[in-house]
């Protein structure tokens, strides 16, 4: 517990939670290389809190309605709903450049409450829900908005964030505390080398969701993958006949994808089991997480962050389990395999190792899929299509939250290379790779200055 002195108590402040020394300490400087952060923006806020009611629709009537979590996911996957579901449809629409930070959630650490992150084009095409602030810069995409985001992003920055807040069991923003927060500029060859790199970091992003993008697209041309496609999108109840054996008492394993399943069975001889290296898919154990700090401990990684574009984990003693088991190879496919069913859920979706998950422990709910050198950018990219989506889904079992039978895995159809464009896929999912791991190299390199070279002069 800290104790600290401040000078000049604001009236809107209601306790020490309001207050940081450290920026208490930024504003006591009180000169031009520190300024309040609403006098940088145009708009902040607008659709915050706002309440309407969501009417679902199919997606070519809708929009796409992006949550917190749908803000910090490597690939954006939002509710869609009637437009006009909301009363002032564009000040929920993200624009590029801005800043958008999570306004609603648990004040613990590695929690999303208090983050930020920039507005790219995998998010321009979503509407904001009412928990989050978007911050539109005077300037969008100059200097300062590159360099605030960065600051947002360090320690300090996220802790003048949560000194905004109000409430108890899920606390908020007050926006006129936002508002009030300072931020200390740098020299302007600094902030010139900071802005250059978060520009690169939002320009990789957009890179990496395009050729991705492309690898999916490059899969989905072939014929086989025409007709899954077709019987998956189509949004119905489903009936099917099955005469092959039954290694699952749930109809949902056939009949999931509108008889996907089916479809590539007939058309490929090939199967899952047939591209992984021997006990090539597995779960983690359970084992307790403790909290601890650094140098102590390791790196943890839970379901959610393997699949943020900047994973938010946290560090916990190392745990007695063989390093198999807790941590993954570089060349890995890490599979949510526990959740829920429903469109936007993280269940079924697939991640590369190599973009974050390699460096950490991970948890239980991960499956791991470790597949034959040279197989990695092809199962990738066709496990994350719409269909690879639905086949890894046939393979729940469960009501409440389910998980994914191994043995149903294995036997999933798997395409023949002969009949896929695997160079033009694996070029795709490569650049997509370099590309992402790219962005967060820049960012880190960006936040690292601000933290490493200008905040220690304030501070002194």
């Amino acid at each position: 517990m800290r104790t600290f002195v401040v000078d000049s108590p604001g009236c809107a402040a209601l306790r020490a939670l309001n207050y940081a020394p450290e920026l208490e300490k930024i504003r006591k400087a009180g000169s031009e290389s520190a300024v309040r952060l609403r006098s940088l923006l145009r708009h902040m806020g607008d659709s915050y809190w706002s309440v309407f009611t969501r009417h679902d629709c199919s997606p070519e009537f809708g929009v796409e309605l992006l949550t917190q979590t749908d803000m910090f996911a490597a690939e954006p996957s939002g509710r869609m709903i009637r437009r006009d579901s909301m009363p002032k449809p564009e000040v929920h629409r993200v624009r590029r450049w801005q800043v958008l930070v999570a306004g609603a959630g648990q004040m613990g650490e590695g929690n999303l409450f208090g983050r930020s992150i920039i507005a790219d084009g995998r998010l321009t095409h979503g509407y904001l829900g009412p928990h989050a602030v978007a911050m539109t810069f005077e300037e969008p995409g100059s200097v300062k908005n590159l360099w605030t985001y960065a600051y947002l992003n360090t320690t300090l920055g996220m802790q003048a964030v949560k000194t905004a807040a109000f409430g108890t069991s899920v606390p908020g923003l007050r926006l006129d505390l936002l508002g009030d927060i300072p931020v200390p500029l740098g020299p302007a060859d600094v902030m010139e080398r900071v802005a250059a790199l978060v520009r690169r970091a939002v320009e990789s992003r957009e890179e990496f969701h395009s050729s991705l993008q492309q690898a999916r697209n490059a899969v989905n041309k072939v014929s086989a993958m025409v007709d899954a496609t077709e019987a998956c999108v189509a949004r119905t109840r489903r009936s099917i006949l099955w005469d092959a054996p039954l290694p699952s008492l749930c109809a949902w394993n056939f009949a999931a994808g509108g008889g996907a399943v089916r479809i590539l069975r007939e058309r490929w001889k090939s199967k899952l089991r047939d591209v992984l290296i021997p006990s090539g898919v597995f779960n983690g154990p359970r084992f307790a997480r403790i909290d601890c700090t650094p140098p102590h401990g390791i790196d943890f990684l839970s379901q959610r962050d393997i699949f943020m574009i900047r994973p938010a984990g946290r560090r916990i003693v190392r745990p007695a389990v063989s390093d198999r088991q807790l941590f993954v190879p570089r060349d890995a496919l890490l599979v949510g395999s526990h959740g829920q069913m429903n469109e936007g859920s993280i269940f079924g979706r697939v991640e590369l190792a190599s973009f974050a998950g390699w460096r950490a422990g991970l948890t239980q709910d991960i499956l791991r899929v470790l597949v034959r050198d040279g197989i990695r950018e092809v199962a990738f990219a066709f496990l994350s299509t719409t269909v690879g989506q639905w086949l890894l889904k046939s393979t729940a079992v469960g009501t409440s939250i389910p998980s994914m039978r191994v043995d149903l895995l294995e036997r999933l159809p798997f395409p023949d290379l002969g009949e896929m464009p695997a160079d033009e896929i694996r070029r795709h999912v490569l650049r997509a790779e370099a590309a992402r791991i790219e962005a967060d190299e820049a960012e880190a390199e960006a936040i690292r200055i601000i933290e490493q070279e200008v905040l220690p002069q304030w501070l002194a």
